[in-house]
């Protein structure tokens, strides 16, 4: 029987194969086991993303998205992303949702739904890239066989999979929304009450799990056409149909990764991939310019300048980004050096930009025509949860992250009980005004700002990093880097040392920074909110990172720790 035992929130195992991290134990056990097998560092982030797609329910299925980025030693070209975000149905239409006018706005800067029709329920579900994304990744780099990959996650879907008490307690805060939807409340109140959740975790109720083992058991025979053609297809669309939504098979059929090709940025002596994550290109740019080194990663003036770098990198990409193949947007603007040398220059060092920062103008550094869109984003500093992360390293040098997700808890809460998953929210990213840069339009991808970022030295990979938590994922990355870097931390202090996070707004800090700190943070203007990290919050995001040690061997961290698994093969 599959059990939780989170008293192995950090397992290490050692062997001469490598080492990998990830959100969940158990995801990390699936990696070392691929590596142990003889596999590289893609197998392993693919068998832990698969094993997550059974233990995180909550976070991440087939149902969603997952992005990988891979660094191979000795190869040219370094760098492979393998882009499995969500697009939009062919149906779908820029006004086929109403905006909620006067409310708060929602985390990607535009208005919520009438009725949350874009977060909850059938309509709110985007074509799934999960399989795709992972699949293709496994295809083009793996070593092991895919059936090997996927065995591990079968296997735990197959003994089922216990709930825990952060999912008693999302569950418990959606009980009106699971409710509206029976084969969701089936799986997630059984006998029609919260879960039972126990110290003896084979006390627990637990998902019924069975009906996923037997779809990841088809994906471990037949590859990508399984999930995308024939039967998984006919009975995903049809369900979604049914329940008012607009996913046809078609979708499934067409679905395409994102653009396989991303320019590595260049920060300091790295050069690194994001999978298309222009915030992350944008926000390393700006602070290149800095001598982070010598401010010091606790310095009042080190978190004013990161506080400001995110809050404008943040402002300028949601303000900007729409998907290029279907809109004009200044992405090789955004991610130039020239830009970000304007940008820096336009931020003070004794005193906050005005609020609500607006954004720059990145058009004279596009190299295509300019284009005057005059549409200004409002910007929000909501937290979402949802997302996981597996990194990991090869004895051969290789390393590989992946990032997963199906959005907001548990997705659209639409589930397909016939196939065993969660479906995302995809649809709920979108602005749902027309005439704007993320507006809907069939077969679109809409903005993402998490990065899964792998970089290299000399052609060397050295570090791969990704995490959960929305746009604080951004937050998480970048400081890991840096501190790493720029500060000189292992992988476990960099992840583990204080943030700040900033969209344009207030500045949230963890409370673990210095009151002095804080304090001089708001004689420069900050509105400084301290929030207090603990088990059932995402404030600065949960990291996993793989970096070289001081004698060049890979190391491995994750946290909070309370959340996260590390294993060393």
């Amino acid at each position: 029987m599959l059990q939780h035992d989170l008293s192995r929130a950090h397992p290490v195992k050692q062997s001469a194969a490598g080492v990998c991290a990830a959100g969940h134990p158990l995801e990390a056990d699936a990696a070392r086991r691929a590596l142990d097998e003889g596999g590289n560092a893609v197998d392993a982030v693919v068998a832990g993303a698969f094993m997550a797609a059974v233990v995180e329910q909550i976070d991440c299925g087939l149902g969603g998205f997952a992005r990988v980025s891979v660094g191979m030693a000795g190869a040219s070209p370094v760098f492979s992303t393998f882009d499995g975000y969500v697009r939009a149905p062919r149906r779908a239409r820029p006004d086929m949702f109403t905006p909620r006018d006067g409310e708060a706005w929602t985390y990607y800067g535009h208005p919520p739904t009438v009725g949350d029709a874009a977060k909850h329920g059938a309509r709110a579900v985007a074509v799934p890239g999960a399989v795709a994304g992972l699949l293709r990744a496994h295809a083009a780099c793996g070593r092991l066989p895919r059936e090997r990959v996927v065995l591990p996650a079968i296997e735990a879907a197959e003994a089922g999979v216990p709930f825990g008490w952060r999912e008693k307690l999302v569950i418990a805060d959606l009980q009106d929304e699971i409710r509206a939807l029976p084969d969701a409340a089936a799986q997630l109140l059984p006998g029609g009450k919260l879960p039972a959740v126990s110290v003896q975790m084979p006390d627990a109720d637990r998902l019924d799990t069975r009906p996923l083992a037997r779809t990841l058991a088809r994906i471990a025979e037949d590859g990508e056409r399984a999930f995308y053609q024939g039967d998984i297809a006919r009975a995903l669309a049809a369900y979604v149909q049914d329940a008012g939504g607009i996913l046809t098979e078609d979708d499934l059929a067409a679905y395409r990764l994102g653009e396989p090709r991303e320019r590595p940025g260049t920060y300091r002596d790295l050069s690194y991939v994001t999978c298309q994550d222009e915030v992350a290109h944008l926000g390393l740019n700006i602070l290149e310019g800095y001598d982070l080194a010598s401010l010091g990663p606790d310095a009042a003036l080190y978190r004013h300048v990161m506080a400001e770098a995110l809050g404008v990198c943040f402002t300028d990409c949601l303000a900007h980004y729409g998907d290029p193949q279907f809109v004009q947007s200044p992405i090789s603007g955004l991610v130039s050096k020239a830009y970000a040398a304007a940008r820096r220059a336009d931020i003070p060092l004794h005193t906050v930009l005005p609020r609500p920062i607006e954004p720059g103008d990145p058009w004279p550094h596009h190299d295509a025509p300019y284009v005057e869109d005059g549409i200004r984003r409002e910007i929000s500093a909501a937290a979402r949860k949802g997302t996981s992360q597996v990194v990991a390293a090869d004895e051969d040098g290789n390393m590989a992250a992946v990032c997963t997700s199906t959005g907001w808890n548990y997705g659209s809460l639409v589930y397909v009980p016939e196939l065993g998953f969660f479906l995302n929210n995809g649809m709920s990213y979108f602005d749902p005004r027309p005439g704007r840069p993320a507006s809907i339009e069939g077969g679109k991808m809409p903005i993402f700002g998490a990065p899964v970022v792998v970089a290299a030295r000399q052609g060397r990979p050295v570090f791969a990093c990704a995490g959960s938590g929305g746009y604080r994922i951004e937050t998480g990355v970048l400081h890991t880097l840096v501190n790493a870097l720029d500060h000189g931390m292992p992988v476990d202090r960099a992840i583990d040392h204080p943030r700040v996070h900033c969209q344009g707004g207030a500045t949230f800090v963890d409370a673990r920074i210095p009151g002095d700190v804080q304090a001089a943070l708001r004689e420069r203007g900050h509105e400084v909110a301290a929030l207090v990290e603990d088990a059932s919050t995402l404030h600065f995001a949960r990291i996993a990172c793989v970096g070289l040690g001081p004698g060049n061997e890979p190391t491995a961290s994750a946290a909070p720790a309370w959340l996260t698994g590390v294993s060393r093969a």
